[in-house]
């Protein structure tokens, strides 16, 4: 008989398996904090109930779809394995988003329910989108709104729960659990679905030492968005391999991450460079805030600078892990711990990686298209499961992975190719630069030129000039590489979800030169 590779079996071990370890619930600053801590055994108890009481109050069977606008509470986390319990479809939504995108969402996953955190509501970054989206979605969707530890409708949920006979688990391992939407950087957010089959694959991989590296002993803090796979699939590992949770809703500010650290005995700490790069300010300034158990962060999105990784090991005394992945790959597809700012690291367990030269498959060293395939790649691949993820890549002797740009990203000059991430990595070299990004500028007689913008560190000490970043690019890299203009910005744009706005730089870049041409 078959054993299906369901939610169900992740439940059963915060049951049977690690019933001691918690989830911590953070509501509140310092001053006013405060935290609730749940043992897995009862939080599975009352996913349980949950899950029943969304069958029998909500209308919640086997292929309808639910959709949640939330934070990193306990309630999102309730609802992750409550949801696709119930046969099904947890669709996790970007509240960055634009109220166009999420309401075309909404609408094209027809959902049973959607559940809106009130924290989304009143932030001031986001909340008017959601209160806009909320009000204009479709008559007839029930909105559910709650705070991070659930409210009175959701409460009631979960008491019908409670007194429900035991519903039947998912048979079929292949039925979707989630939805999820790419970050959008080139157009429209491409979704994809996510069986449970690939759910627990990618958990019982991730739980494996060399890539996530988590133990009984760990206090894990996820940073990244639970609607961002780089954020989901650490839930799911915490609970395979039995690591506490703490859960800090939608207030990021760096002060309160280094206090829920230090207070929280945090030991593993997962966010973007960005989100370090402020942390360790605040750090620097406020020694007595260095938490004393963190051991180590993971890191990705986009490469980590030299300096974040030296301000990390530093400030926080951590040694740091970058990860690559996709929302193709369910991300997080490998891991780096020896040379984090140069290389992406080795593939993780069920994932393949090789790379395509102009005449077949390239030489250990050698550039060329990456291509992976894996027991959970959900993006379109070919008859024989390799997938192109749109990178320019190369793999060592020793299986490691380093990644030079984005196919889209590299600038074509002179008929020669140039690498913009190689650029930006070496401007982020320099101490006193927080951040780089180049695009293409058009060149009437080059066809493409690289134009940079840099982001100074505010902390960063004597200010830097141009003529000293065109030094260290210079020293480090082609001449012909070096950009023909460096701009020193005060920020860069950015996406929804977080990462630089390349499309934006470029459109800009394209406008400026049709004006300087109508001229």
């Amino acid at each position: 008989m078959s054993f299906p590779l369901t939610i169900d079996h992740l439940l059963w071990r915060m049951r049977h398996v690690h019933p001691d370890a918690r989830v911590l619930d953070v509501v509140g600053s310092a001053d006013g904090r405060d935290i609730q801590s749940m043992t897995f055994a009862g939080l599975a108890d009352r996913i349980r109930a949950l899950s029943a009481g969304l069958a029998r109050r909500a209308g919640v069977t086997p292929g309808s779809t639910v959709v949640t606008m939330s934070f990193n509470t306990r309630v999102q986390a309730e609802l992750m394995f409550a949801v696709p319990a119930a046969g099904a479809r947890l669709e996790c939504l970007n509240v960055r988003m634009s109220s166009d995108v999420l309401l075309e969402q909404i609408a094209s996953s027809d959902p049973v329910l959607v559940v809106v955190d009130r924290e989304v509501l009143d932030h001031p970054g986001v909340g008017p989108v959601a209160a806009e989206v909320v009000a204009q979605m479709a008559p007839g969707i029930h909105v559910l709104r709650v705070d991070s530890r659930g409210g009175p409708e959701y409460d009631e949920i979960i008491a019908t729960g409670e007194t429900a006979s035991g519903g039947t688990p998912v048979a079929d391992e292949n039925v979707p659990a989630f939805v999820f939407h790419s970050s959008g950087t080139t157009g429209r957010p491409k979704a994809y679905e996510v069986s449970h089959r690939e759910l627990v694959l990618h958990s019982l991989s991730q739980a494996a030492d060399g890539a996530s590296g988590l133990t009984t002993t760990d206090r894990v803090l996820p940073l990244a968005p639970f609607f961002h796979v780089n954020g989901w699939g650490l839930l799911f590992t915490s609970t395979m391999t039995g690591a506490d949770v703490v859960l800090i809703g939608g207030d990021l500010a760096p002060g309160r991450i280094a206090d829920v650290m230090s207070d929280l005995g945090v030991t593993v700490a997962a966010a973007v460079p960005t989100v370090w790069h402020d942390v360790c300010g605040v750090i620097a300034q406020s020694p007595e805030r260095r938490p004393a158990r963190l051991r180590e962060v993971l890191s990705g999105g986009s490469a980590v600078p030299q300096s974040v990784v030296g301000d990390i090991e530093r400030h926080l005394g951590a040694t740091v892990a970058t990860a690559w992945g996709m929302t193709e790959t369910m991300a997080c597809s490998t891991y780096e711990r020896s040379e984090p700012a140069t290389t992406a690291g080795r593939p993780i367990p069920l994932m393949e990686m090789r790379i395509a030269g102009p005449a077949g498959p390239a030489d250990a060293g050698e550039p060329g298209s990456l291509e992976v395939r894996g027991a959970f790649v959900i993006g379109a691949a070919s008859d024989d499961g390799w997938m192109s993820t749109g990178d320019i890549a190369s793999l060592d002797a020793r299986g490691r992975l380093t990644l030079h740009d984005r196919e889209k990203d590299m600038i074509k000059s002179g008929g020669e190719w140039i690498p913009s991430a190689e650029i930006e990595l070496c401007l982020c070299e320099i101490t006193g630069v927080q951040t780089a990004a180049v695009v293409a500028r058009p060149d009437a007689r080059w066809v493409e030129r690289p134009v940079a913008f840099v982001v100074l560190d505010p902390a960063g000490g004597a200010p830097i000039g141009h003529e000293v970043l065109r030094a260290h690019l210079q020293q480090h890299l082609p001449r012909w590489w070096v950009p023909d203009e460096i701009t020193i910005i005060d920020d860069l744009p950015k996406t929804a979800v977080g990462k630089i706005d390349k499309v934006a730089l470029r459109r800009a870049q394209h406008a400026e030169t049709k004006s300087e041409e109508m001229a």
